[in-house]
């Protein structure tokens, strides 16, 4: 325990004022938390309809749209592309139409992530790609919707997809 017995007020004040000045800056380490952007696809097979989704990692036996963040100064055209890439082994050359920009706000209301969700038709399925743990399976518009129950997001940019009206 320190003691003020032996120091001058002025000391005293001075300690007070960088035990504020501390916490203050603790709380702005806090407070800066960037807003989370995000992209994901909905990839859509011309031939059948059928909709790309990927084994979750998380969830056992459950299926998701792909989706990743943005990385720093990256578009989100690029970043869909490199997401695809990278996560279902889906090369795309052109990433055109967005489905929709999704805001997704915390409990109290404040705004912690942006998504935005694009449709892609013109694809390459590679044999080979970084995440290759993921198994890609293809779902109608109804076991897609179903599969993402629990993922709102996901479930209103389905439903916002024109191509599957």
């Amino acid at each position: 325990m320190v003691t003020t017995e032996n120091k001058t007020p002025k000391e005293v004040q001075k300690e007070q004022v960088v035990d504020v000045v501390d916490v203050n800056v603790e709380k702005e380490k806090k407070k800066k938390k960037p807003i989370r952007q995000s992209v994901g696809a909905i990839v859509i097979d011309p031939e059948t309809n059928k909709i790309l989704m990927l084994s979750s990692r998380k969830s056992e036996g459950a299926y998701r749209l792909p989706r990743g963040d943005c990385d720093e100064n990256e578009s989100h055209e690029d970043a869909v592309k490199r997401v695809l890439l990278e996560e279902a082994g889906v090369e795309v050359d052109d990433v055109s139409k967005r489905v929709g920009t999704y805001t997704e706000a915390n409990k109290k209301g404040k705004i912690v992530g942006h998504h935005w969700f694009f449709q892609v038709t013109s694809t390459k399925l590679l044999d080979s790609w970084p995440a290759l743990d993921r198994k890609r399976v293809w779902f109608t518009i109804e076991e897609a919707v179903a599969a993402s129950a629990d993922r709102h997001i996901s479930r209103l940019a389905l439903n916002s997809c024109s191509s599957l009206q």
